[in-house]
């Protein structure tokens, strides 16, 4: 590590985020339970994190780096021997870590230098406790990539006490500007959330430790998704109403908070823009319009910023809002998105109309587990403040949705024409349920709260570890 590390990761820590949310969640006539449920709600799959290359920021100002934004992704490159970069995850307390990849490019000739990427471990003071995964990217490998298992190091999330920060360190680029011979390309952590151990004593008095569905009911209780039917019971014999399911069903996948099929929006703000090249100088206005613009660039500077949308939502509609007083003869003000190895969204302003905004409207694109990235690329002249373009940042608005199902029904008794079918089908797919038996569903039948505990915690992918 670089002299002087210990120093930045103290400054770096203090303004890393950390996860969590606490709600107060019951059911009808059921007592009221408080929950934190960033450290233990989640999915017993492995998920990804993607860090891009505008996730990374260097070590201090002599590091000086390049930022390409080109065919739809973005490469992280430097000319200072050595540059040092940081970027923080900010993956839910909770997550237990599985996997670290790293895609790159070691152009450099045999016997030329090698880089490293690796996963570093601090306390809340930003001290050292360790390294978690590492990759070396050796001279001569060309374009490809490393993965990591880390499951052997059994590494729980906890961003109470503890913080994660990638570093990349490599040398530098003979000629940048002409040939990124070496850089970093993407990092891509994978973890799967869990919950604690199950509890030696049942929460409630008639699901005891016995009770077949006692680790399921006990992961949605610790879940906040249940507090019970009341009096210190879960009543696991009764049967669920579509009431109670629907109840149910919105807590456990947070329906009432913006998932599902309804729109919803990310802001981005100005301020999450970065200039993807150390040579160009720029300044943020003051409130009550914050907005960022750039004052010295040898050319016209781009700026840009990645977006995370949850894999498999559809991008509906972008909006980038912007001040415009040049001259009208200036260039204008480009605006754009790139996702998946293509520009998906191209805007412009129009120089000289003054402050507003420009926005694409359907833009029907699915996302993966990429992040998309916002462009902006903002011309002189920067003669005064008056004169300047600068902007404000953007909207994305999306919506998630659900896959279309098989042609062919799974159950004999859920035909393809069954109002459920497709719900059926998907609870199927998933591995969350087999049927009743004999090629069966029984879609009428009723459902007790314990059989409804297990087919929650499973389709919620809660586990104890």
């Amino acid at each position: 590590m670089p002299t002087g590390s210990s120093a930045v990761r103290s400054i770096v820590m203090a303004i890393l985020l950390s996860s969590g949310a606490s709600a107060i969640l019951a059911e009808p006539g059921g007592e009221a339970s408080s929950a934190n449920l960033a450290p233990r709600f989640g999915t017993a799959n492995a998920a990804s994190y993607e860090i891009t290359p505008l996730d990374f920021s260097p070590i201090d100002s002599t590091i000086h780096y390049l930022e390409w934004v080109v065919q739809g992704g973005s490469s992280l490159s430097t000319s200072t021997p050595y540059g040092a970069f940081y970027a923080a995850p900010e993956i839910q307390s909770g997550a237990l870590l599985v996997g670290l990849n790293v895609y790159y490019c070691n152009n450099n000739p045999p016997g030329g230098d090698d880089f490293l990427v690796f996963l570093e471990d601090l306390d809340s003071s930003g001290n050292f406790l360790g390294v978690i995964g590492s990759v070396t990217a050796h001279a001569n490998d060309g374009c490809t990539s490393q993965s990591v298992d880390l499951t052997g190091q059994n590494y729980t999330v906890n961003n109470i006490s503890n913080r994660l920060l990638v570093w990349t360190i490599f040398g530098p680029n003979p000629n940048p500007q002409d040939d990124l011979t070496a850089y970093v390309d993407h990092v891509t952590l994978t973890y799967r959330l869990q919950l604690s151990r199950a509890p030696l004593t049942p929460t409630f008095g008639d699901v005891p430790l016995t009770d077949p569905g006692y680790q399921y009911i006990e992961a949605l209780s610790a879940s906040g998704v249940t507090a019970g039917c009341g009096g210190g019971n879960f009543c696991p014999d009764q049967s669920v109403t579509r009431r109670q399911m629907a109840v149910f069903l919105s807590r456990a996948l947070g329906l009432a908070y913006g998932f599902g099929t309804i729109e919803t929006n990310v802001q981005v703000p100005e301020w999450k823009f970065r200039a993807v090249a150390d040579s160009v100088l720029y300044e943020d206005t003051g409130p009550p319009q914050l907005s960022r613009y750039a004052i010295s660039a040898p050319v016209a500077p781009w700026f840009a910023s990645a977006v995370g949308l949850p894999p498999g939502a559809v991008l509906d509609e972008v909006e980038f809002d912007f001040c415009d007083d040049r001259p009208s003869n200036s260039a204008p003000i480009y605006f754009s998105v790139l996702g998946n190895g293509a520009y998906i969204v191209n805007l412009q302003s129009v120089p000289g109309a003054g402050c507003g905004s420009v926005s694409a409207s359907n833009v029907g694109y699915t996302a993966d587990d990429n992040k998309l990235i916002a462009t902006i690329q903002v011309g002189g002249p920067y003669a005064d403040y008056d004169s300047r373009g600068r902007f404000q940042g953007a909207r994305f608005t999306y919506h998630l949705q659900v896959s279309p199902p098989p042609a062919t029904a799974t159950f004999g008794d859920v035909p393809t024409s069954d109002v459920a079918f497709a719900y059926v089908e998907a609870l199927a797919a998933s591995g969350i349920t087999g049927g009743c038996g004999g090629g069966n569903f029984c879609p009428n039948s009723p459902v007790t709260r314990r059989q409804m505990a297990i087919f929650l915690a499973k389709a919620l992918g809660l586990s104890f570890y």
